[in-house]
């Protein structure tokens, strides 16, 4: 199974429309309806009406949102080492099925499905798991594996390559997720860069992170970066400060590892483009599985999009002024 995502698509306004529709039959002109007593609420229920269901029932979910991520922040997560050995040892396994697959023929997943060519040379944005049955599954933590992929039409090699190290422009490609961007040092093909995140759900989340990438040309045609987080701190409020931060590894447990490993291979007037993310978070606090883990698990596949979006644009943008 993968996820198409057509370049206009729009995944929020989607989802805000499907959650709208189930509850239109109960705006009713008639009488009040009562429901059946929510386990959340005893003794009492929630009477919707024309003018009241739909805003009572918002009222009500946007309530608990904000006390459930607020009771997540309070209940801070801590990253054990076992949860560190655990990602350790996925990420370990992960990298030797990519040296494996260095080839020309399982270079990139497009070689091993066919089918994904012309959806790709349309314009389709293409998601999977990355997953191999229950490997990704550690104690303590939420590790999610997932692949993009996308194809960008009248690009070279030397032009993607170009984009992806122009590093302080990384703010402006990959908005709103990232607010700042720097390279912090630099040798040979070798990069270690600083981002801040920037997510909101209820409550807004600001990072701090640093990365140390590696650039590697397999052959004039094909091209492969990886990119190891070495620090994410979480700021403790980002409407004060975006400085003052919480301890490494000792916060809200949004985001405490992410590696990315891109792979390029130019054809077909174009450069086939494939980036898989590895990230780990903390495990969901008991009793917030159903606020919380929703939100966590979509998180990383929004950002996926916006990295496979922000990518393709900075390197089209390129090839259009011939650089």
């Amino acid at each position: 199974m993968y996820l198409k995502v057509k370049d206009s698509f729009t995944e929020r306004t989607q989802n805000a429309r499907r959650q709208i529709a189930p509850f239109a039959p109960l705006h009713s002109p008639v009488t009040p309806r009562e429901t059946p007593r929510p386990f959340w609420l005893p003794g009492r229920s929630i009477d919707y009406t024309r003018d009241n269901g739909g805003v009572r029932l918002a009222s009500f979910l946007l309530y608990f949102a904000v006390a459930l991520m607020g009771a997540q922040r309070a209940n801070a997560a801590k990253l054990s080492a076992e949860t560190a050995s655990a990602f350790d040892h996925y990420v370990d396994q992960a990298e030797t099925r990519m040296r494996e697959h260095l080839d020309p023929a399982r270079f990139l997943r497009v070689h091993l499905k066919p089918e994904l060519s012309a959806k790709l040379r349309s314009g389709e944005l293409v998601i999977e798991s990355g997953h191999n049955g229950d490997a990704g599954k550690i104690p303590g933590g939420m590790l999610q594996d997932w692949v993009g992929m996308m194809f960008i039409p009248g690009a070279t090699i030397a032009q993607v390559k170009a984009a992806l190290q122009s590093y302080q422009h990384y703010q402006d490609f990959y908005k709103p997720e990232v607010t700042e961007s720097k390279e912090l040092a630099h040798s040979g093909d070798e990069y270690d860069v600083f981002l801040r995140l920037y997510e909101k759900y209820v409550l807004t989340v600001v990072l701090n992170t640093t990365y140390h990438v590696r650039y590697a040309m397999l052959d004039p045609r094909r091209m492969t970066v990886t990119s190891h987080s070495t620090r994410i701190a979480e700021v403790k409020d980002p409407d004060q400060s975006v400085t003052d931060e919480q301890p490494v590894g000792d916060d809200s447990g949004f985001l405490w590892r992410l590696n990315s490993y891109w792979r390029f291979e130019a054809a077909d007037g174009g450069v086939y483009a494939e980036c898989e993310a590895i990230s780990l978070s903390g495990d969901v606090p008991l009793g917030l599985g159903w606020m919380i883990k929703g939100f966590l698990e979509r998180f990383p596949k929004e950002s996926m999009l916006n990295t496979l979006r922000g990518t393709r644009a900075a390197v089209m943008s390129r090839a259009q002024i011939g650089n």
